[in-house]
């Protein structure tokens, strides 16, 4: 008997951390702050647009940003935690304000309760610390703290947190079956490409940098996309990797914006004529310099894909809806805890 064709998807991922996610590199100062406050009203602004347009998609949320409170916080904070190497990396040693209002760049529980409640989106992990999992200190049993710990923080809003994207794309196929034994079912590999390979912060070189941009706008191929026979990894976990990156709009490569839109447009429709997945990401605060061009880019390629909708029947998919459509014929396949 064979298998009858999958759907083409468009599956949309974004990472949300606030500082979290830069504060082993950028200080809370003026210039990031103000964009990470605005980045805020960004994530109820795409939540909403979502929701609106019927968009499915994965929110892969630092799990201390569940809390609206340090008191909040405090009781699920990990015994066992990473001994980076590189001390900056140490989440642990932030100095967090009393709440929310406070500290709006480590607290966000109003903003994950919005996304809980928004129809078709999907709150995932982007584990509890933003745990590097390829940096020099850290270990399995640290990362099973710290998954425990994000699940833990996630159970009273009823999230089962099935889907995680790893911070920094740092796949480490050794932890394999510790994130699968912690509950989750798919995760968001790398692009497959030599610019975009899973790797340490001090190994990402200038080259690499250069290659995602060129990547970006004079990528002489569309973005990759995927077939849903190769989702499934030898683990049981589906791997729902990444196409492209939305990088932040730029006035400085405002002349390859045209270039930028027909890769990903192309990419949308190699997706949905092959039945194959293409899976775009970013974090909310890229939109927050240039909010309108963001939002621009982004409602056109959600036109285009309503389009391929209607010709050629192309799904908005959350990673947790890939996952379980994947695994549903697998045998052995794990949907969730």
């Amino acid at each position: 008997m064979t298998t009858p064709r999958r759907p083409g998807a468009f599956v949309i991922s974004l990472d949300f951390e606030l500082h979290w996610g830069m504060r082993d590199h950028t200080d809370v100062q003026e210039a990031a702050e103000a964009d990470l406050v605005r980045s805020r009203d960004h994530v109820r602004r795409l939540a909403d647009l979502f929701a609106e347009r019927a968009v499915r998609a994965t929110w892969a949320t630092v799990g201390m940003l569940f809390a609206s409170s340090r008191r909040e916080l405090e009781p699920y904070l990990p015994t066992v935690r990473p001994r980076y190497d590189r001390a900056e990396l140490d989440p642990y040693v932030e100095v967090l304000g009393e709440d929310e209002d406070a500290d709006p760049l480590h607290f966000a529980g109003s903003l994950v309760r919005h996304l809980a409640a928004t129809p078709g989106q999907e709150v995932a992990s982007h584990t509890f610390s933003h745990y590097y999992c390829l940096e020099p200190g850290q270990d399995e049993e640290a990362l099973r703290a710290d998954l425990a710990a994000a699940r833990a923080i996630a159970a009273p809003l009823g999230l089962p947190l099935n889907s995680i994207v790893l911070p920094r794309n740092q796949w480490n196929p050794r932890y394999a079956r510790a994130i699968r034994e912690s509950g989750f079912s798919c995760y968001r590999g790398p692009q497959p490409s030599w610019g975009y390979r899973a790797q340490s912060n001090e190994t990402t070189t200038v080259a690499r940098r250069a290659a995602r941009l060129a990547d970006t706008y004079a990528g002489l191929s569309a973005p990759p996309t995927f077939a849903w026979d190769e989702l499934v990894d030898d683990t049981g976990l589906c791997n729902i990797a990444a196409s492209a990156f939305l990088r932040p709009y730029s006035p400085r490569r405002q002349a390859l914006e045209g270039r930028r839109r027909a890769r990903l447009i192309a990419g949308l429709r190699s997706a949905a004529r092959r039945g194959r997945l293409f899976h775009l990401w970013w974090h909310p605060h890229n939109f927050a310099r240039y909010p309108e061009e963001g939002f621009a880019l982004l409602n056109f390629l959600l036109d285009e894909s309503d389009r391929l909708a209607g010709s050629d029947g192309l799904r908005s998919m959350s990673m947790g809806d890939v996952s379980a459509m994947a695994l549903a014929d697998t045998p052995g396949g794990h949907s969730g805890p």
